[in-house]
């Protein structure tokens, strides 16, 4: 009876898995990964629809696939060669093995200072006084760099999700990315996805700002850390990006720039929400991340994404190897018409 079971799971694991010609596996149908041809140790679950990355085909025959996961690389049946479902789900997995991981370069011991720029503001601040700070705020205002030409660590946000994991906002993003299961699978998922591997990020680029040492401010798109800054003097309020006033509804769009030592850089458009938790903007760009970037192959990939529960505001994401290998590159509040969400 063993026997007749197991060849009845052979093959129904052969008529309803196909590995990809160019290097990804798609089933059918949920299936135990092994750590051998043939094994009885699970290593981790492939998910039904979605693509994994195959290492290299062997086994008995040939008729296995080694696959990398988000736990680690194991064995299933596989059988001949297709073309992927018309609109699979991509593991980020798959989508992160499909680009090379830069090396990153430790930081030289000083941090570089800025010259040749004013060292002061003539503007009048956009914050006169300081904004309520709340507990999550203090968080990631802990988080970003204390120095111009630094990132937020992997482990850093690592624990920061870690420990918001099971907010609803966070739980319901994962649901739309199609990823149940797992605590500590989801947890790297998650940090990959904002860190990944690059001496460059994501969380780093929206909630701490970046690019510092370079002619334009890159991303700062969380107003805790722009009045933080402003009142460090570390950089100036230029006026309203667009039209008479800053604050546009419940978006200020604004012009700053950096401040020497710290920065002669500039952002000439730049803009963020008026009240935004930080774990609410993880949560929407993990959400946009799953609707908007397929990777289709376009310059620059992502959309303008919307949805019932964000009370009217649109946020634009931009997707691609920023951080690395592939993820969020960005994220930002927009009018600009939706183009992607639920």
């Amino acid at each position: 009876m063993r026997t007749l079971t197991l060849l009845l799971l052979a093959l129904c694991t052969t008529l309803s898995s196909r590995a990809h010609a160019s290097g990804a596996f798609v089933s059918g149908t949920r299936l135990e990964a092994v750590a051998e041809p043939d094994s009885t140790k699970v290593v981790f679950t492939v998910e039904p629809d979605t693509a994994y990355p195959v290492i290299k085909k062997g086994g008995p025959g040939r008729a296995w696939c080694k696959l990398k996961g988000a736990t680690g690389e194991g064995w299933v049946k596989c059988d001949g060669t297709a073309e992927l479902p018309e609109k699979p789900r991509l593991s980020g997995e798959f989508l992160a093995s499909r680009d090379r991981a830069p090396e990153s370069t430790p930081l030289p011991a000083n941090a570089p200072q800025a010259s040749g720029c004013p060292t002061r503001c003539d503007n009048p601040p956009l914050f006169r006084q300081a904004p309520a700070l709340t507990s999550v705020d203090r968080e990631v205002l802990g988080m970003c760099p204390a120095r111009p030409d630094a990132s937020v660590s992997r482990g850093d946000v690592q624990r920061f999700v870690s420990a918001h994991y099971d907010d609803p906002r966070l739980q319901r993003a994962l649901s739309a990315a199609g990823r149940p299961g797992s605590r500590q699978a989801n947890i790297e998922w998650l940090t990959g996805l904002w860190v990944s591997t690059g001496p460059r990020n994501a969380f780093t680029h929206v909630f701490c700002g970046d690019d510092w040492t370079t002619r334009s401010i890159g991303g700062l798109h969380y107003l805790p850390r722009y009045a933080q800054l402003e009142a460090e003097g570390k950089l100036c309020f230029d006026g309203p990006a667009v039209g008479g006033k800053a604050l546009r509804g419940s978006q200020y769009v604004l012009r700053y720039r950096g401040v020497a030592p710290w920065s002669c850089a500039e952002k000439k458009l730049g803009g963020f929400m008026r009240d935004a938790d930080p774990v609410n903007m993880l949560a929407i760009g993990t959400r946009a991340f799953a609707r908007c970037c397929t990777r289709d192959g376009a310059k620059k990939e992502g959309g303008v994404y919307s949805a019932p529960d964000l009370g009217g505001t649109s946020w634009r994401i931009w997707c691609g190897t920023r951080n690395g290998t592939y993820g969020i590159a960005s994220l930002f509040p927009t009018d600009e018409r939706p183009s992607c969400g639920e």
